[in-house]
């Protein structure tokens, strides 16, 4: 389900510029899921009576915090809108809001990363928000409350996922391997087991309830992103710190992040999703220099597939689908589908609400994966091993060691385009690269200092229906590494719409 606050079966539609009051985000929460129906029929119907429902919001910063800014949190006003739906529409027993926050928690000894509000420590729980959410004044504390006195038969409490670990009979954390998806799909992450959180590991029905913003790490945080909240930082950070740094450090894969987005969602994937699309940041998760940094949309998404609705907010956005990493990854655990044109998107028509927004400086779409490689005479390509890349470098020289110093790699794709497109090769390389394209030489360069996809960068115009590029990579002191990435016309990272690689 797609709502924008216009949207005309609304009780009071109103400008998508509209600060919007309580009464209009409930309005607009309770369509979207409406429209958003899972196959069990109605959200209520999905949750079993009896169940412990967790509502996992993102909050990662406070008010006092200097990174802070509107929109880098999901609206409370969201939150307490599906809070409320549950609690009136359902059977369940139990509702926690749960989050991971990176302030300590009151209680904690530890003095750094603490944030004061009025001279008195505050946490998620109990920070007060002020005006942030017109219509909303006060603290998650006081919803909760407020939640407890109109729905006395239900229990409503919080959980602060940063202190969640899960422990084993002797007190100690408990590592635990990612579970094997049904479609044979382990971890990702170069480190497999993981500390989790005993809340999200044992509760009957998450939904996670995520503010849309841009990335630096992954493009955009929305349903998945969400859940590196709950990695219990008390597990992954460091003396002085209340980061997820050993997350980062090695759950990673070759750097990026999205491994361990996948990893942590593993343990409970989303059994339903809201998305709070009203406030976000453009260009970057936190607060920057930049005045137009805050882009208020107006939005709501709502639906049981979380790879779905992350695919369309990331379209809404202005990224390509196809190059977000971490939906490859969920989609082959079978979460979701990523293709939004096999998705069921009912209420506003996402093409009347697509929007630009500014991305981070060092965004570059992904890479090719599908690769013929050669060590040999140059043949015709189909002859060659076929090779399949996990990340977006190719490592040719751990494919197979270089035979010397005059050993030449080829590594040939076939790109797919439905009509005549020009754009930009992005190529990055370690050791000397040239590159051909139907045949034409149109890239030669030496690779001989820090490597990074998209370091070489040159014009190019692909022929309708099927191209070849073919590159060659002289190894240097031993290495060979190569990413290729064909980038639309205004030369921004994403990839050339409506292309397909094919190997």
């Amino acid at each position: 389900g797609l709502v924008a606050s216009s949207h005309p079966k609304l009780r009071t539609p109103s400008s998508r510029e509209d600060p919007l009051d309580y009464p209009r985000v409930r309005d607009m929460v309770w369509k979207a899921i409406e429209y958003g129906r899972p196959a069990a029929g109605s959200l209520e119907a999905k949750i079993k009576p009896g169940s412990w429902v967790v509502l996992k919001p993102n909050i990662i910063s406070l008010p006092p915090r200097p990174t802070y800014r509107t929109g880098d949190v999901t609206d409370l006003r969201v939150l307490k809108a599906v809070l409320e739906y549950v609690a009136e529409r359902s059977r369940a027993a139990r509702i926690t809001v749960a989050e991971g926050g990176s302030c300590r928690r009151r209680g904690d000894p530890a003095r750094d990363n603490v944030m004061i509000q009025n001279g008195v420590q505050v946490d998620a729980l109990t920070a007060d928000w002020g005006s942030e959410f017109p219509g909303l004044p006060g603290t998650l504390g006081d919803v909760l409350e407020e939640a407890r006195k109109k729905f006395p038969s239900k229990r409503f409490d919080y959980v602060d996922l940063a202190y969640d670990a899960a422990r084993g009979p002797d007190g100690e954390f408990q590592w635990l391997p990612v579970p094997v998806s049904p479609t044979g799909v382990g971890a990702f992450g170069e480190k497999k087991v993981y500390v989790t959180s005993d809340t999200v590991r044992n509760c009957d029905f998450l939904i996670t309830i995520p503010v849309l913003k841009v990335h630096l790490m992954c493009g955009l945080t929305a349903c998945l992103k969400n859940y590196v909240g709950t990695a219990p930082r008390i597990a992954y950070t460091r003396p002085g710190s209340f980061s997820n740094n050993n997350l980062h450090t090695y759950h990673s894969l070759e750097g990026r992040i999205d491994s361990f987005i996948v990893d942590l969602a593993a343990f409970h994937p989303p059994d339903y999703c809201v998305v709070d699309a009203i406030r976000g940041l453009q260009y970057s998760e936190h607060r920057i220099a930049r005045a137009d940094q805050e882009v208020r949309s107006n939005l709501i998404l709502a639906g049981e597939d979380p790879v779905a609705a992350d695919a369309l907010s990331a379209y809404l956005i202005g990224f390509q689908p196809c190059d977000i990493e971490f939906l490859h990854m969920a989609s082959q655990r079978g979460m979701g589908i990523m293709n939004l044109e096999q998705a069921d998107v009912a209420g506003d028509d996402p093409g009347q609400l697509r929007a630009r927004w500014g991305k981070p400086n060092n965004w570059y779409g992904r890479c090719n994966r599908v690769w013929r490689l050669s060590q040999g005479p140059l043949t015709n390509p189909d002859g060659w091993e076929r090779f399949t890349s996990p990340v977006d470098t190719l490592h040719l020289s751990q494919w197979r060691a270089p035979q010397g110093e005059s050993t030449v790699y080829r590594a040939a794709v076939k790109v797919i385009a439905p009509g005549r497109r020009k754009g930009y090769l992005w190529v990055g390389a370690r050791g000397r690269v040239t590159g051909f394209l139907n045949g034409v030489k149109v890239l030669e360069e030496e690779g001989l200092t820090r490597y990074r996809p998209g370091q070489f960068q040159t014009g190019v115009e692909l022929q309708s229906g099927e191209n070849q590029l073919l590159f060659e990579v002289t190894p240097v002191n031993g290495q060979a590494d190569l990413s290729a990435l064909l980038v639309g016309p205004e030369n921004d990272g994403d990839s050339m719409d409506g292309i397909r690689w094919q190997a």
